[in-house]
């Protein structure tokens, strides 16, 4: 909880923009799951299932007029959205002090706002621009010539590679490595695979949120781009000179190859892929384990491997499960065939 938060209910519904039903006064010091019991904390049931599972008593958010007759709680219009800002009300705080933890080391010619916050054991090179309140948790690399954006927080063992540019308000999880070389070879299975300079850079926009062991390639020249509001999984990897537009989603073990393009909105679910040089369009989905190898129209939802339209891939999967039974069918009529064969070649005997 937010330094042991309370509010009654009537607050929390004056803060989401619902309705407070029942004891309007009642104290809520937390949020919990649809099981729980603790008459404390309030559950968010975003469907009429879910709500069927909450115990007797327990404080509610639900959709208007779900709330049974007797109970407490606040009825929102949107249980989506609801859901969000309950959680939001009770979420741990997260607080930095200013300053620069004597265990950093930072290089003289970098510029740290004075309410920026550099945790321990962070090292900062040469050139570096960390602006107003950027947190730095702690065991952090920041290479030459990094700029880390206003209010963005980036989490323990992220390494930010040389020349990379983060906006504001971002946020940058344990482990992910942003601005390393792009995997550029020329393949020489004789004297050794010869390897092309990686010069370029990554540039991310303001509020991308970058999970857990992402890699993200920079530049071979120019730059690999990360647009604004997009969110990223953990252990999402992508290639060098990639374009990824704004407000896309990328779901985990998704790998976008070399100079692949992702125009805005598109999802790429679970293990999904995209090949070098291909562009995936506006509101595009790519289902999960799909491979697009070539371009996809934008607004269209892609799946299988290669990708193709998700109709036609789901009655391809339907048709592979009757295979066994279509096997079956063959060797039937297989055996027919041979069995009236016979009889026709012992009548011309």
């Amino acid at each position: 909880m937010k330094n042991g938060c309370a509010l009654t209910i009537a607050e929390i519904a004056e803060r989401i923009g619902g309705r407070s039903v029942g004891d309007r006064g009642r104290i809520i010091r937390g949020v919990q799951g649809p099981r729980g019991i603790d008459p404390e904390k309030i559950i968010v049931c975003r469907d009429s299932k879910s709500l069927s599972k909450a115990a007797p008593g327990i404080a509610v958010v639900a959709l208007e007029g779900l709330i049974p007759e007797g109970s407490s709680g606040v009825e929102a219009p949107d249980a989506e959205k609801a859901f969000i800002s309950v959680l939001s009300l009770f979420a741990p705080a997260r607080e930095a002090t200013p300053g620069i933890h004597p265990s950093a080391v930072v290089h003289p010619c970098s510029l740290v706002s004075a309410s920026a916050s550099v945790g321990p054991f962070c090292v900062i090179g040469d050139g570096c621009t960390i602006s107003d309140g950027a947190v730095l948790e702690g065991q952090i690399f920041v290479g030459a010539g990094a700029q880390i954006g206003p209010r963005t927080r980036i989490e323990p063992q992220a390494v930010i590679h040389e020349r990379t540019i983060i906006g504001e308000s971002c946020v940058i999880h344990s482990g992910a490595v942003i601005g390393c070389d792009g995997f550029g070879f020329i393949p020489d299975f004789e004297k050794g695979h010869a390897k092309i300079p990686q010069i370029g850079r990554v540039r991310i926009g303001d509020r991308v949120e970058v999970g857990a062991c992402v890699t993200i390639d920079r530049a071979t020249v120019d730059e690999t781009v990360i647009e604004s509001g997009t969110v990223i999984d953990d252990h999402v990897h992508i290639g060098h000179n990639a374009m990824i537009g704004e407000k896309c989603i990328l779901v985990a073990m998704t790998g976008i190859a070399g100079s692949a393009v992702l125009e805005d909105g598109v999802i790429m679910a679970a293990r999904s892929g995209v090949a070098d040089h291909v562009t995936v369009g506006k509101r595009a989905q790519v289902a999960a384990y799909g491979g697009a190898t070539r371009d996809v129209p934008p607004g269209t939802t892609v799946s299988g491997f290669p990708a193709r339209d998700h109709r036609e891939e789901l009655k391809k999967q339907a048709l592979l499960r009757r295979l066994p039974g279509l096997l079956d069918t063959v060797k039937k009529l297989c055996a027919e065939v041979d069995a009236l064969q016979e009889k026709v070649n012992g009548k011309d005997t």
